[in-house]
């Protein structure tokens, strides 16, 4: 429940701020013909939750509400399959658009992965080459609460970056490889799933590492916070718009001995920043 109500409070006031306090109608979610939600450019939130039933699964999309979103905290201390709170800017359609914001919580359903919690927050500004580049004081609030995130619980791993949005459920060094969560999981603790702006490493990544001062002194980060877990939260560089060309070559060495040891297969729409070669051990 703190990760709906923390991501809510510090990610989501654009969209909260311009929430009627009473709620929002639901005729648009239940229209059969597919009607809009509201008027053109105003804000929306949509709460989803998918469980697992004995025999299938069972699924509730309701409208923001103070009374649905009450029920919907309730319902995030058991995540059964998938919750997402989805804000969004009603398009000419008077459908969710952009900007938006999802906060979303999984848990995968293979009987074997069930250990795993994906803990997920995406904000989508708007078409590429289209929108404004994103204010620096929006990513530094998203790395304060990620790193608030990481020392409050345990994780495996974790990132923070401005390339992953095609690459769905994956980090963008799983997509390039053809790999998925359920392959790249079960090595948490001795080989890291992707590298980012920031990337949050394991305890056993870390001592594969040779401890934080040995990250501290290699200079490849701009700053690298061991967390209680023992694992740490590395940022390449001060700034998000600085995270380009030598910036992620230096994060890709630094991280070598903790990358796959096959080289990636390269991205020909260049759309992750990455280096596509084998790590040197």
């Amino acid at each position: 429940m703190d990760w709906f109500t923390d991501a809510v409070e510090r990610l989501a006031g654009e969209f909260m701020a311009e929430l009627p306090a009473a709620g929002l109608p639901s005729e648009g979610l239940r229209d059969p013909a597919g009607g809009p939600f509201g008027p053109v450019g105003s804000r929306w939130c949509s709460l989803l939750v998918i469980g697992q039933g004995e025999r299938r699964l069972s699924k509730s999309l309701r409208a923001w509400s103070p009374k649905n979103w009450e029920r919907f905290l309730s319902q995030a201390a058991d995540v059964s399959v998938e919750m997402s709170a989805k804000f969004s800017t009603l398009n000419r359609f008077g459908h969710a658009g952009v900007p938006s914001l999802t906060i979303s919580a999984y848990r995968p359903r293979p009987p074997e992965a069930r250990q795993w919690l994906r803990l997920d927050a995406t904000y989508v500004v708007g078409t590429l080459g289209e929108t404004a580049p994103i204010p620096d004081e929006v990513p530094e609030a998203w790395r304060e609460f990620l790193l608030a995130q990481a020392e409050r619980s345990p994780a495996v791993f974790g990132f923070l970056a401005d390339d992953a949005i095609s690459a769905g459920t994956r980090t963008p060094l799983e997509d390039v490889r053809a790999t998925f969560p359920d392959d790249t999981l079960p090595l948490s603790d001795s080989q890291i799933r992707g590298y980012s702006w920031v990337t949050v490493t394991s305890a056993g990544v870390l001592q594969r590492l040779g401890g934080i001062e040995a990250v501290r002194k290699g200079g490849a980060f701009a700053s690298a916070v061991e967390l209680p877990s023992g694992g740490a939260v590395l940022q390449a560089t001060p700034r998000l718009s600085e995270y380009e060309g030598d910036a992620v070559r230096q994060v890709f060495e630094a991280l070598a001995p903790v990358l796959p040891e096959d080289a990636p297969w390269p991205d020909d729409f260049n759309r992750f920043k990455l280096i596509y070669e084998a790590p040197r051990r």
